[in-house]
């Protein structure tokens, strides 16, 4: 009886396969008296023997244009059965007079992050650049100084609980290269919250009064959504690195913003530089892309989780940039300080 049902469930997912791909007919049909006449590159072949009329089977299998999945197409015919077709479908396979289209269930880990980037392009161009703060850097002379200096506390901020979202993440077990390349940017990314305190010195900030201050509920938001994911979520945590370590870019809008405005001292601008050279001469950036190559195979339903995570991911983002503007443009007043 555990062998008959074993059989039955066999069968109905065999059925439910061929019911999803959408074959692609590369010959001609022509239907005779006793079967089908094929013909592909100017050579004929007689078939005989088919489950059902060489008639039907001629206007059936010429609706297989690479588009339209069996299931659909048999549904126009009520006295066809997927098994009947299924059987010519291989048949036609092994010859050459048809392509099955099989549909994949994975893909490789850099498709899998390629397609989440074309998700994070679309949604970043849809509301990041378009929000408060980058449209007006757009204009550096009508930036106050205030926003470009509340930017740089937030970043020490963000920068200073750098460990919370990184340390869990670097015993990840599931890959010893992924893991390797993670330690190494540990490495190199610590104590780039101290570049940034030297550009706040300048301002006269010391590190005992950043110590007294709090970041805005949106950067602690994105620290902690971060840190959420690297313990629990390694891949998805893995696919925010580069647009939080700038992918692709050549150039640091903030910087050039500042150096776009005659407000901003260089001796402010110039460790926030360091720090952003540093980033792009080392190629962290491009770091998302080579830890997914470690990763050789990821399913669709993999892919298809991620990017619903990534909608919240760029939200969270796009209002850390926001509330910068909001808080920094309208407050006299840089430092949130702790009061005893």
């Amino acid at each position: 009886m555990e062998n008959h049902h074993s059989h039955t469930k066999l069968m109905e997912l065999i059925l439910m396969t061929y019911a999803q791909i959408k074959p692609q007919l590369r010959c001609q049909l022509e239907p005779t008296d006793t079967g089908l006449t094929v013909t592909r590159h100017g050579s004929s072949y007689d078939i005989s023997g088919l489950p059902i009329s060489p008639t039907l089977v001629s206007k059936i299998f010429t609706q297989f244009n690479g588009e339209r999945a069996v299931s659909e197409v048999i549904e126009e015919h009520g006295s066809v059965s997927i098994d009947q077709v299924g059987m010519i479908i291989d048949s036609f396979h092994e010859s050459g007079f048809l392509i099955k289209n099989v549909a994949a269930d994975s893909t490789t880990g850099l498709g899998c992050l390629l397609e989440l980037e074309d998700l994070q392009n679309k949604l970043m161009y849809e509301t990041l650049y378009e929000n408060v703060f980058w449209t007006n850097c757009q204009n550096p002379e009508g930036v106050p100084q205030n926003v470009f200096y509340g930017m740089a506390i937030e970043n020490y901020h963000f920068l200073f609980r750098e460990s919370w979202f990184d340390a869990p993440i670097l015993g990840l077990p599931g890959s010893i290269d992924a893991r390797v390349l993670m330690n190494e940017f540990f490495c190199e990314e610590y104590g780039h919250d101290e570049l940034i305190l030297k550009s706040l010195n300048e301002l006269g900030i010391t590190r005992e009064e950043i110590y007294r201050t709090v970041p805005l509920p949106e950067t602690l938001a994105l620290c902690n959504a971060l840190a959420h994911w690297a313990a629990t979520d390694p891949l998805f945590f893995f696919s925010t690195m580069g647009v939080l370590e700038g992918k692709d870019l050549k150039i640091d809008s903030y910087v050039s913003a500042m150096e776009g405005s005659e407000k901003i001292d260089d001796k402010f601008i110039k460790y926030i530089r360091d720090h952003s050279n540093i980033n792009l001469n080392d190629g962290h950036g491009n770091l998302s892309r080579e830890i997914f190559k470690k990763f050789p195979i990821v399913s669709l339903d993999e892919v298809a989780r991620l990017k619903s995570k990534t909608h919240l991911f760029i939200e969270i983002y796009d209002r850390f940039y926001s509330a910068i503007w909001n808080h920094y443009s309208n407050s006299s007043t840089l430092l949130r300080l702790i009061e005893h």
